[in-house]
């Protein structure tokens, strides 16, 4: 596999043309507006085109074409990958892929139906205020500015994010508390994201700020909005829904992490599920202890969870100690003495 520089992602525009239809993020790495690489089979009319942007992976081209190639694409792609493929490939993925322990995601992609001229504004509680992300909010350095200086990371620079990204955070007492803005942006198309403090939740801010930043998606010529998120996320679903939007379609990514992002995205039984599978996955890919840990904590099992804990930091995890503080699958167990001692053992790991 060949990895291609910037000024060569031409030759995988056509493979990975169809696939882009769907995810807005790889126009935009080809675009060079995000951080990425691309990788191809051969400079000249490649088969088969890879591209990464963060911990997301993406395979487009003609599998029964590039056997050869498997051998290269499994050390390419690392077993941590949030892994999106074309149809062709998903029954190919124990050849490419060194996680075999990897499922299915559902997710579900939301946009507008229509053209429209903006979204009525959400009227906010008291104390609460509306303002745009961009340079004067950046100035101002309000508390917990890291979520929004954290969108700036996938970006290929802090000046683009600025020029490019389209976004509104709410304040409350000096500190954000719920923002939404644009992950990617190429050409009239863009995806937004949003995302609110759990203290801050079902005040209606994920809304206020989500069709705030819509609505000026579009007066800013980027009309085609996408909005991705997983088929379990009901409140991300809830809040598209409120402001408009309407399900475009399904698909699949895969991972070894659980098909979720909040408390209550999953019943118990399915937490259950997914932590003894997680459990036997980890005898085989250690870090499958870290999500264990989150189903178990998320299924009631205090015991269970921190055992996983316990067996993740002994057997000689490489993570940050502030990744399980801020895991939202373990924030119940946070504040539990035995996991406190288990994660202070981890920093003082990584300090040694």
């Amino acid at each position: 596999m060949f990895l291609l520089e910037q000024a060569a992602y031409l030759a995988a525009h056509a493979l990975l043309k169809d696939f882009s239809s769907t995810h807005v993020a790889i126009a935009a790495v080809l675009d060079g507006t995000i951080d990425g690489e691309v990788w191809v089979d051969r400079p000249v009319e490649p088969r088969v085109a890879l591209l990464a942007n963060g911990d997301a992976y993406y395979l487009a081209g003609l599998p029964d074409e590039v056997v050869d190639s498997f051998a290269n694409l499994k050390e390419l792609i690392p077993d941590w990958a949030y892994f999106f493929v074309e149809d062709r490939w998903s029954d190919r993925l124990g050849d490419i892929w060194s996680n075999r322990f990897a499922r299915p995601h559902p997710r579900v992609r939301m946009g507008l139906p229509g053209a429209s001229l903006g979204l009525a504004a959400t009227v906010l509680p008291d104390g609460f205020r509306l303002v745009p992300i961009d340079q004067r909010l950046l100035d101002l350095e309000p508390g917990n500015i890291e979520t929004v200086t954290d969108l700036m990371e996938g970006w290929a620079s802090p000046e683009l994010f600025l020029e490019n990204a389209i976004g509104f955070c709410v304040l409350y007492d000096g500190s954000v508390v719920s923002h939404c803005a644009t992950d990617s942006v190429s050409g009239t198309r863009c995806e937004v994201g949003v995302g609110t403090e759990p203290a801050y939740r079902r005040l209606g801010l994920g809304k206020a700020a989500a069709a705030a930043t819509i609505t000026e998606c579009m007066k800013r010529g980027r009309p085609d909005i996408e909005w991705h998120t997983h088929a379990s996320n009901k409140g991300s679903i809830a809040i598209a829904r409120s402001i408009g939007l309407i399900e475009r379609d399904r698909h699949v990514a895969y991972s070894g992490n659980l098909p979720a992002e909040n408390v209550g995205d999953l019943d118990l039984d399915t937490c259950r599920e997914w932590g003894l599978h997680l459990e036997r996955a980890s005898d085989h890919i250690s870090w499958y202890r870290f999500h264990a840990t989150g189903a178990w904590t998320l299924a009631g099992d205090r015991t269970r969870a921190l055992a996983n804990l316990r067996e993740l930091v002994d057997g000689g995890w490489e993570g940050e100690a502030a990744w399980l503080e801020g895991y939202w699958a373990v924030q119940s167990l946070v504040d539990d003495p035995e996991f406190k001692t288990i994660v202070a053992r981890q920093r003082a790991i990584r300090e040694e």
